[in-house]
């Protein structure tokens, strides 16, 4: 399981539930990234803040993105506007409600997975099927795939020229 500060930090973002601030869930998941990528590394997490058009004020979109040196190597969200800067074959990239996970892949060749959902033109719709977060990032598969994809980037970065 993850170490013992991380699971904590999970731990008192749930709690909080939804009478909490919206951002209740990044400082764990800047935690776990920071774990998982450490700072005394070549990557770097970079906290990203995207307003949402809305008149709140309040309503942002947080991603997180992992850089090794000046390139992307993990992220959501601009897949396709950082691939050509992306090292690796293949860039990675996960989508996170709450302590649901949706990983995303994106090859140099231009291949996702899953499938891109077209949008629609004449209507806002949320058109990603829910079973589309199928992993927990705090149950032992959810943790295995974070850890499994972190291992690819992380071995795949260290055979890159320097």
């Amino acid at each position: 399981m993850w170490p013992v500060k991380v699971q904590r930090q999970f731990d008192i973002a749930q709690a909080a539930g939804t009478d909490a601030l919206e951002n209740v869930m990044h400082a764990p998941y800047n935690k776990l990234l920071n774990t998982l990528f450490p700072v005394d590394t070549d990557f770097t997490v970079i906290p990203n803040f995207q307003e949402i058009n809305s008149t709140k004020g309040v309503d942002h979109l947080m991603t997180f993105e992992i850089f090794l040196e000046n390139r992307p190597v993990f992220l959501r969200g601009r897949l396709g506007d950082l691939i050509d800067a992306c090292p690796l074959p293949v860039l990675h990239g996960v989508s996170a409600f709450g302590a649901k996970l949706c990983f995303y892949s994106l090859t140099q060749a231009g291949l996702i997975s899953p499938e891109s959902i077209p949008a629609p033109t004449q209507y806002v719709i949320d058109t990603a099927p829910v079973d589309r977060w199928n992993y927990n990032i705090l149950t032992a598969e959810g943790e295995a795939e974070l850890r499994r994809i972190v291992q690819v980037i992380t071995t795949e970065c260290a055979q890159l020229p320097r």
